[in-house]
C-alpha cells in the first residue's frame, strides 16, 4: 500500500514543477519581446523553492542551508557578470531563483548548460542583428538560455526521477 502522504508530496512537486515551467516559459516570451524578465515571475519561482524543497524531503536544517549556499554562491558569481556589463540584473535573479530549487550538483548542470545555450541563443541573436541591419550592439536575451536550462533540469526532475 501507497503511503497517502508520500502521494500527496509527489503531487505538489509536480505540480510545482508545472508552475516552475510555465514561469520560465512566460521569461522567455518577456525576455523575447521586451527584453525584460519580470521581478514578479522570478519572486514567484524563488519563493517556491521552499514548497519543492518539503515535497521532494529536502526539508531538514543542514539541506535548507545547502540550497540557501548554493543560492547565494550563484547570486555572487552573476553579480560579478553583472557588474562586468556582462548580464542584466534580471539574468542574476533568474539564476538565483533556480538554484534555489535544486541541489548543487544539479546547479551546475543548469549553468553548464545556461552557457552552451547562452552561446547558441548569442549566435542567433548577434546575426539576426546584423542581417536586420540594426543599430548599435545587439541586445541579447541570454534569460532565454536561462529558462531553457531551468525547463531541462525541471523536465528531468519530472520525467526522469527514477534516475
Amino acid at each position: 500500500m501507497v503511503n497517502s502522504r508520500y502521494m500527496n508530496q509527489q503531487f505538489l512537486a509536480y505540480a510545482l514543477l508545472s508552475g516552475l515551467a510555465i514561469g520560465l516559459l512566460i521569461s522567455i516570451y518577456t525576455d523575447i519581446k521586451h527584453r525584460l524578465i519580470l521581478n514578479s515571475v522570478t519572486g514567484a519561482i524563488a519563493l517556491a523553492a521552499p514548497l519543492y524543497w518539503y515535497a521532494t524531503g529536502q526539508f531538514s536544517w543542514p539541506a535548507i542551508g545547502f540550497q540557501l549556499l548554493t543560492g547565494l554562491c550563484v547570486f555572487a558569481l552573476f553579480t560579478l557578470f553583472f557588474v562586468l556589463k556582462a548580464m542584466g540584473g534580471g539574468d542574476v535573479k533568474m539564476f538565483t531563483a533556480l538554484a534555489l530549487w535544486f541541489p548543487w550538483d544539479t546547479t551546475m548542470q543548469l549553468l553548464l548548460i545556461a552557457s552552451l545555450l547562452g552561446l547558441l541563443v548569442t549566435i542567433i541573436f548577434f546575426l539576426s542583428h546584423r542581417i536586420k541591419g540594426g543599430a548599435g550592439k545587439a541586445r541579447i536575451p541570454y534569460g532565454i538560455a536561462i529558462s531553457l536550462a531551468g525547463l531541462w533540469i525541471a523536465g528531468e526532475q519530472f520525467f526522469n526521477h527514477f534516475a
